[in-house]
């Protein structure tokens, strides 16, 4: 997960999967219903470590961490593309996309 509202809508499916409505869960872990609405629609700037760690402990999960794959980006494509006519102007050859 990379942003606060996926990971809202992940705690929003996990909540249903266990066939829960937002009131119940929000009771169970001492929130408001309607926070708990704004976090997994994703309605919120920010959302505290606490209340974090005792939804996914009413739900069964816990945090963890996993290294952050790196995935070509359209910004690495630019980039790289950039690069190619650069090295294409410095040479004075002309630039060819390698794509086909």
């Amino acid at each position: 997960m990379d942003s606060l509202y996926s990971l809202g809508r992940a705690v929003a499916q996990l909540r249903q999967e266990r066939g829960m409505t937002q009131k119940q869960l929000a009771t169970m872990c001492g929130l408001g219903q309607s926070t708990l609405a704004r976090f997994e629609t994703g309605g919120v700037a920010e959302f505290g470590s606490r209340k974090l760690l005792r939804l996914l402990e009413v739900l069964g999960h816990e945090l963890s961490f996993t290294p952050k794959s790196s995935s070509f980006t359209l910004d690495d494509a630019l980039a790289e593309r950039q690069r190619q006519v650069q090295a294409s102007e410095e040479t004075g050859a002309p630039w060819r996309s390698t794509e086909r």
